[in-house]
C-alpha cells in the first residue's frame, strides 16, 4: 500500500514550515540590503553635495581673487548696447574686407598647385622653398607697410 493519509499530511505541514522559515529569512535578507542601499545612497548625495559645495566656493573665491581685466572694466562703464553696435560694425567691416578680396589660385602650367601631391622629392623641396620665399616675402611686404604707420616722427 501507499503512504497514509497521516503521513502526508505531516510531510505537508513540514514543508510548510520549511517555506515560512525560507519565507522569513529571505524577508529579512531584503531588509538588509534596502538599509544598505539607502546608506549608500545617502552617502553619494551627501559626497554630491560636498563636491558641489566646494566647486561652487572654489568659483566664486576665484572670481573674488582675481584681479579684474581691462575688458571687464571697460564693459562696466560703456552699455551694453554700444558693445552690441560694435560688434555688428566689425562683423560687417570684416565681411566687407573678405568680399573684396577675391580668392587666390596658383597654377602652374595646366595644373593648380596643391591639387596634387608632389611626385618626387626634388619637386617636394621646389614647393617647400617657393613657400618660404613667399612667406618672406609677404612677411617683409607686410612689416615695411606697418612701418610707415609706426613713425613717431611727423616729418618722416
Amino acid at each position: 500500500m501507499g503512504t497514509s493519509s497521516d503521513e502526508i499530511s505531516r510531510q505537508i505541514a513540514a514543508t510548510r514550515e520549511d517555506i515560512e522559515d525560507r519565507i522569513l529569512i529571505l524577508r529579512q535578507r531584503s531588509e538588509v540590503a534596502v538599509r544598505r542601499s539607502k546608506r549608500a545612497l545617502l552617502i553619494a548625495a551627501g559626497v554630491g553635495a560636498a563636491l558641489a559645495v566646494a566647486l561652487v566656493g572654489g568659483i566664486v573665491a576665484y572670481r573674488l581673487t582675481r584681479p579684474t581685466t581691462t575688458r571687464e572694466r571697460i564693459q562696466r562703464v560703456i552699455p551694453a548696447t554700444w558693445w552690441e553696435r560694435a560688434k555688428h560694425l566689425r562683423e560687417s567691416w570684416e565681411f566687407g574686407i573678405r568680399k573684396q578680396v577675391p580668392p587666390v589660385r596658383l597654377y602652374v602650367g595646366d595644373k593648380q598647385v596643391g591639387e596634387e601631391p608632389p611626385a618626387n622629392t626634388t619637386q617636394k623641396i621646389v614647393i617647400r622653398l617657393a613657400q618660404a620665399a613667399g612667406t618672406a616675402i609677404g612677411g617683409a611686404l607686410v612689416q615695411r607697410l606697418l612701418s610707415r604707420f609706426d613713425r613717431s616722427d611727423p616729418a618722416g
